[in-house]
């Protein structure tokens, strides 16, 4: 089967509709998501109405708890609070239980996904070297972890005990049985690699392949609806920058 994995929508309607049609072009069986459907964006209602539509499996991010009184904003920067506020007023009550009765992570056989990390996953804590990858390591079986959060694409491969990130943005786990992999999907709506293109994986489990994708969709027009709800100018601003 073919699996698409996208992760860190933030209400980015634009980002999801581009890369939900780029992933219709390339034949998936099915979609799912690893959290943030919400926050940041001028369309958070939207974008959850289409994730439930189209995702066979949604994880709850960081900030769809936040928007749903999960969790507290003590730890937000005040740009991401005020972004969570405005979303909290905005979205319907349906929305909002839908968001809020969302598992933090999820296994099969073969993947192990979360939002933030498989180690506590509703800790919220982030993997942003190896050393901390090293550790997340040890909390997951399958073959395969994927997570987002950071809004950073990378694949982190254990070969024994070698770890590393890995260079391309496609690899293989067919011919080393030892091999396991801890893939960050990066983000839809918000890219913070200085790659200002949507992000988002595919799994083909026959082929025993994951690759990373880059989509580019109207980021002026997601600019536009931010600026019109008020959003601080610095969220506006960093979507052009990818950061």
């Amino acid at each position: 089967m073919r699996f698409a994995f996208i992760s860190d929508i933030h209400a980015n309607l634009e980002a999801l509709e581009a890369v939900l049609a780029d992933i219709d072009k390339k034949g998936v069986d099915e979609i799912l998501c690893l959290g943030d459907v919400v926050g940041y964006g001028a369309n958070p209602n939207e974008c959850a109405e289409i994730v439930v539509k189209r995702c066979k499996s949604v994880l709850l991010g960081n900030h769809d708890a936040a928007a749903t009184n999960l969790l507290t904003t003590q730890h937000f920067n005040i740009h991401a609070k005020i972004a969570i506020e405005w979303t909290a007023q905005t979205l319907t009550p349906s929305i909002k239980s839908y968001l809020a009765a969302l598992p933090v992570s999820k296994t099969t056989d073969l993947i192990t996904m979360a939002h933030s990390t498989p180690y506590e996953p509703g800790m919220w804590y982030y993997i942003t070297s190896l050393e901390e990858a090293a550790f997340n390591f040890q909390f997951f079986d399958t073959k395969i972890c994927l997570v987002g959060h950071t809004h950073i694409p990378m694949i982190i491969a254990l070969d024994d005990e070698d770890i590393y990130v890995h260079p391309e943005k496609q690899i293989s786990y067919k011919e080393r049985e030892d091999r396991k992999l801890l893939i960050n999907i990066g983000s839809v709506g918000q890219p913070r690699d200085r790659n200002p293109n949507s992000s988002y994986g595919i799994l083909d489990t026959e082929e025993k392949i994951f690759s990373l994708h880059r989509i580019p969709y109207n980021i002026s027009k997601t600019q536009a609806k931010m600026k019109k709800i008020k959003m601080p100018d610095f969220l506006v601003n960093r979507l052009a920058e990818g950061r």
